[in-house]
């Protein structure tokens, strides 16, 4: 099976943005050597191979096209072109089943969409490809339903349940894609429902997915990030009817559901 690299953290969006207009002022010229000097000049990266990091990612997104040349030399020269202005990276149920989704989905359902370069470097590699972050994935999911019906609202509540996620990415995400207000909406009927001293689900199934939810509440709470869901409203209406057309049964089981206590 193919395994998936992350991409390594630490990589910086505008950093990423800077290497490729360097590679556009250079034109023709944009060999590795010359990006290198023109980047180092800016005091934009410090090491060489950081920067074969950011022209590998860039490439695979891309955003860059690499050629060679024979320049007399025992290795060909590559030279780099800007190809497109955006980043791509897959998106689906497929992915989000690669980012640990516990759920049968089609092996089919994966789809390229551009992003930025935000969304690029937390994106991981897999198979030649650029695979979303967990929380690009979950963001994209519920504007889809929103816009779609497509009902892959389901899966985002098994994932932001029972998984930690950076948060304040997340929520930032939603806002730019105008279902910040749903999100918010989401975390506040989990916590609800998770705070609740009465079910008519089996308790088993129940307590287990309030013990891991609560954690995760908290984790969000200790660090500060829950007030991003508490204090502000969030954009957008889009996805808002979905969240609220979601029941107590609905939450639990599909938190259930991941975690595998339920089938």
């Amino acid at each position: 099976m193919t395994q998936a690299l992350v991409v390594p953290r630490g990589l910086d969006a505008a950093k990423a943005e800077e290497v490729t207009r360097a590679v556009e002022r250079l034109g023709k010229s944009a060999s590795f050597r010359s990006v290198w000097k023109e980047v180092a000049r800016a005091g934009v990266l410090t090491h060489h191979r950081t920067l074969r990091t950011y022209l590998d990612l860039l490439v695979r997104s891309g955003v860059l096209e690499v050629r060679t040349r024979d320049v007399r030399s025992v290795y060909l020269q590559q030279i780099y072109f800007v190809k497109s202005k955006r980043p791509k990276i897959l998106v689906g149920l497929d992915i989000l089943q690669k980012h640990g989704l516990n759920w049968d989905v089609p092996e089919t359902d994966v789809r390229v969409i551009p992003t930025d370069f935000s969304g690029l470097v937390r994106s991981t590699l897999f198979d030649r490809s650029l695979m979303a972050s967990l929380e690009d994935c979950l963001v994209t999911e519920v504007y889809r339903d929103a816009k779609k019906r497509t009902g892959t609202t389901h899966f985002v509540v098994a994932m932001i349940s029972t998984r930690r996620l950076d948060l304040p990415y997340l929520l930032k995400r939603a806002d730019e894609m105008h279902v910040g207000r749903a999100f918010r909406l989401l975390f506040k009927r989990m916590l609800e429902t998770a705070s609740s001293n009465e079910t008519e689900l089996d308790a088993p199934l129940f307590l287990a997915v309030r013990a891991r939810f609560l954690r995760i509440a908290r984790q969000y709470a200790q660090s500060g990030s829950w007030k991003l869901i508490e204090d502000k409203k969030g954009t957008g209406a889009d996805g808002v009817s979905i969240i609220n057309g979601l029941d107590e049964s609905d939450l639990v089981l599909a938190a259930g559901k991941q975690l595998g206590v339920t089938g």
